[in-house]
């Protein structure tokens, strides 16, 4: 799997002077949680996946989970920020617990997991002000969108997912009129998306 070449926080012009933001706070906030409580899950699916393709997608997703983590963790720490209190694979995780899941299981979580990370990083990216901010956010953006691409591929090449249904191109444009509802009895208005 293609994997993007890793931030390097370290080699970004930071200026300490320039305090952070409350927006930049709140976002490095949320990265460090939401990523620190995925990588308990993925270390514990990771105790279970039978599925070499399916092994390969959350590895991937842990080796990033991990990397967002200890970069905000690291920005946090330059700026004397306390680290939050977030979840711990040694506190929160018991890794000898039964497998609750089947593989096809994980590929839905890591959809729904990267489409939240994205919300987060999407948001802070017109927020942050910053330049190694911005790059960190901008890198965290781009990585999400490459493994959701991945994890779409999985979904679809195992049948785990379908394509939306085709509907008809419309002939000519239309507008709602006060019987938009009509449909279900009567008259049969053709569907949108």
């Amino acid at each position: 799997m293609d994997t993007q070449k890793p931030l390097n926080i370290r080699s970004t012009n930071i200026n300490h002077s320039e305090k952070l933001t409350s927006a930049e706070l709140g976002k490095l906030w949320a990265t460090y949680m939401g990523n620190s409580m995925s990588t308990c899950f993925l270390h514990y699916y990771l105790q279970h996946v039978e599925d070499t393709d399916i092994k390969k997608l959350l590895e991937e997703a842990f080796t990033l989970t991990t990397e967002f983590l200890n970069t905000s963790k690291e920005i946090l720490k330059k700026e004397n920020f306390p680290i939050p209190k977030g979840f711990s694979i040694e506190e929160d995780l018991n890794p000898q617990a039964p497998r609750l899941f089947e593989d096809e299981f994980y590929v839905h979580y890591l959809k729904y997991a990267a489409n939240a990370g994205m919300s987060i990083y999407k948001v802070a990216i017109p927020l942050v002000f910053r330049k190694n901010l911005e790059e960190f956010y901008k890198y965290c953006m781009e990585s999400t969108m490459a493994l959701m691409e991945q994890i779409k591929e999985v979904l679809m090449n195992k049948g785990f997912i379908r394509k939306p249904p085709i509907i008809p191109i419309p002939e000519k444009e239309d507008f709602v009129e006060k019987d938009f509802l009509n449909g279900y009895v009567g008259h049969v208005r053709p569907l949108h998306a």
